[in-house]
């Protein structure tokens, strides 16, 4: 009971009374979190505040989106001012904005809390998160920050090239440039102007060849209409750990 009193937990389902108004709901799990009469008032006007819940403190829970109801979840969470907080899939049914906003009052939590956050999507993770732990079947598999994870793994980041004229000349010139590790032609498009080829450039770890290869390609005699750095999502990473299924670079 010691630890418990010393977390604050947001199931994927908020635990809410839709019947009661948010300040009425906050007050009333104040006093189960055992918070002294004398301080109720205060940690739950903090709670809201730090929510963006003040507008609403008088309104009906089941009148609130849902995004608001994600919200009360958090205050109700961090009501007691515990420090660690646990959230279980907080962004799951959200529109795109309600997604943004319970995101951004996630981190703006940190520093305060030390936040475990639960999910499923991992790109998530990777914006929010400043350590990943991956677990599969149970296991934890490794536990880093998410460049570390991809240092450990040397999985290769790269660049994506849209190029017109022959590549044929161009390809294997820029697989010896300096850390270079290979050049996949993917595919071609056509524009008004002409064809258009899609180049992808994996590198060593810690490599940045960007300048070297436009300067290659420009000196070539072909025209570089993108040049973008691409890198390996935290869903690679976690294929990478957890199946066979060949890796993929895809930009972030």
């Amino acid at each position: 009971m010691k630890v418990r009193r010393r977390i604050g937990y947001l199931p994927e389902t908020p635990p809410l009374y839709p019947g009661m108004s948010v300040k009425q709901y906050l007050y009333f799990v104040s006093k189960i979190k055992g918070i002294r009469a004398g301080d109720r008032r205060r940690r739950v006007y903090n709670a809201m505040i730090r929510c963006q819940l003040i507008e609403q403190e008088n309104t009906i829970i089941r009148k609130l989106s849902q995004g608001y109801r994600q919200r009360i979840g958090i205050a109700q969470a961090i009501v007691h001012k515990p420090p660690v907080i646990i959230l279980d899939e907080p962004t799951v049914g959200l529109d795109p904005r309600q997604i943004i906003e319970v995101r951004n009052l996630i981190k703006s939590l940190a520093g305060e809390h030390t936040i475990i956050l639960s999910t499923h999507i991992l790109p998530e993770a990777s914006m929010i998160c400043d350590r990943v732990t991956i677990i599969n079947q149970g296991k934890v598999i490794t536990t880093d920050t998410p460049n570390g994870l991809q240092a450990q793994l040397k999985i290769s980041s790269g660049y994506q090239l849209e190029v017109s004229g022959d590549v044929d000349i161009i390809l294997p010139l820029l697989r010896n440039v300096p850390g270079v590790i290979s050049v996949l032609l993917e595919n071609h498009s056509t524009t008004n102007s002409g064809k258009r080829h899609i180049l992808k450039v994996a590198c060593k770890s810690r490599s940045e060849p960007g300048k070297d290869i436009a300067k290659l390609i420009v000196t070539q005699g072909l025209e570089l209409h993108e040049l973008r750095r691409t890198c390996p999502s935290l869903e690679d990473i976690f294929l990478k750990l957890t199946t066979e299924e060949p890796l993929s670079i895809n930009n972030l």
